[in-house]
């Protein structure tokens, strides 16, 4: 019966050893993505650059901008739309540049008579923002369409690019960059670089339609419109979508 008895205290211990490793086991593999996250975000948020957006000069009148986004990449047929609408109102912007998500360079300009005419001045009473549109469809008419080689020069450019990391930590976190570059200097007036942590396994994104990452930066948050402040656009432009 002793023999029986110890045989059994021995099953026991084994299946609570076995559990123990099982729960462990789980627990090591719903949790591992978080700690190598707070791992990397912890590194990567004291390296340089630090600050991580900073703003050195602010241009009101910019007059020619180039965007170029490396990201998505490039600006579809109505982000470009939506870029007239924010940015070129003949005055302060004349003239724009933006690559295309087809690879071309499409350059916009304007002048403060015709956004006068169709903005302030009309006197048909529509939805202020089927104004602005009406607005953008006349300066795309006359697009006209470049290379980055062969496109007219601008004073400045904004740059949006991803931020390479090692593959290890790419798993684990996103990057990328925006800057705002003074042609003439070569200057970066305008950065942010921020880093972004996918979704828990945990905590995944089921409400949010399965999204690349989760939408607020562990460090560096992308400051709204940080092109608006670096141009202070905030004064001459009347949309900001």
């Amino acid at each position: 019966m002793a023999e029986i008895k110890q045989k059994t205290d021995s099953n026991n211990k084994l299946k609570a050893i076995i559990l123990i490793l099982l729960v462990l086991s789980m627990v090591i593999y719903l949790t591992y993505d978080i700690i190598m996250t707070n791992i990397f975000s912890s590194y990567y948020c004291k390296e340089e650059p630090n600050p991580k957006t900073f703003i050195n000069k602010t241009i009101e009148n910019p007059i020619s901008i180039y965007w170029e986004d490396n990201v998505y990449p490039g600006f579809s047929k109505e982000d470009r739309e939506l870029m007239i609408i924010n940015y070129l109102n003949g005055k302060n912007l004349k003239t724009m540049a933006l690559n295309g998500d087809d690879g071309k360079i499409y350059v916009y300009s304007a002048n403060e008579n015709d956004y006068e005419k169709i903005i302030q001045n009309s006197i048909e009473q529509k939805d202020i923002y089927k104004k602005y549109q009406e607005y953008a469809k006349f300066v795309m008419q006359n697009e006209k369409v470049y290379t980055k080689d062969t496109m007219p020069k601008t004073n400045y450019s904004v740059t949006f690019n991803e931020v390479k990391l090692p593959s290890l930590v790419s798993k684990f976190l996103y990057s990328d960059e925006t800057k705002v570059i003074e042609n003439s200097t070569n200057e970066v007036i305008g950065f942010n670089r921020r880093y972004m942590r996918f979704f828990y396994k945990l905590f995944p994104d089921v409400a949010l339609g399965n999204i690349y990452y989760y939408p607020h930066a562990v460090c560096g948050e992308r400051v709204a419109h940080l092109e608006y402040k670096v141009f202070d656009a905030y004064k001459w432009s009347d949309m900001h979508l």
